[in-house]
């Protein structure tokens, strides 16, 4: 009866240790599922929802966004911790995005949910990065260096939605 226990509780600590290991990479923005692949921000439930898709990797790609009252409310419980509907609507007061992102894939050239614009430079061979890849803001020229206070995470996302297939 002992070993059963123990054998239970071990097998318990281990579903807590992967709830919470789910938990912590729910904040870093991963190519998401079904119409929320587009991400706004770093944190947990900063998504938009996907309006339509035309030119999936080519120079034209472009996928149709919108910020929801649905986006919002995942915002506020998977971040914020908040199920008001207050919460909800301070979230869609102050988000501000456009309603398209896009890309020219044969290029290696797009732009996110803000309008701002990267550059995709291929594989990095610098020590100095966290990235795999080296991205360039095109407004300020610089590296993003792999971090989520660069907007590394975000913006890479958004450009493997967009051209699928060119940095996995």
């Amino acid at each position: 009866m002992q070993a059963l226990i123990g054998v239970a509780r071990s097998r318990m600590m281990l579903l807590v240790a992967a709830a919470g290991a789910a938990a912590t990479l729910s904040i870093i923005p991963a190519r998401a599922q079904d119409d929320h692949s587009i991400y706004y921000g770093s944190r947990a439930g900063m998504h938009v929802t996907t309006v339509s898709k035309s030119g999936i990797g080519t120079s034209k790609a472009v996928i149709m966004i919108k910020h929801t009252p649905k986006d919002a409310k995942a915002f506020c419980v998977e971040y914020e911790q908040d199920y008001s509907m207050a919460c909800v609507k301070r979230t869609m007061a102050s988000v501000k995005v456009g309603d398209r992102v896009t890309a020219n894939c044969k290029k290696g050239t797009w732009t996110d949910v803000y309008g701002e614009g990267y550059v995709f430079e291929g594989k990095s061979r610098s020590d100095d990065l966290m990235a795999d890849y080296v991205v360039r803001s095109v407004k300020t020229g610089e590296i993003l260096d792999g971090s989520s206070a660069s907007g590394y995470p975000t913006a890479f996302s958004v450009f493997q939605e967009l051209c699928p297939g060119v940095a996995e």
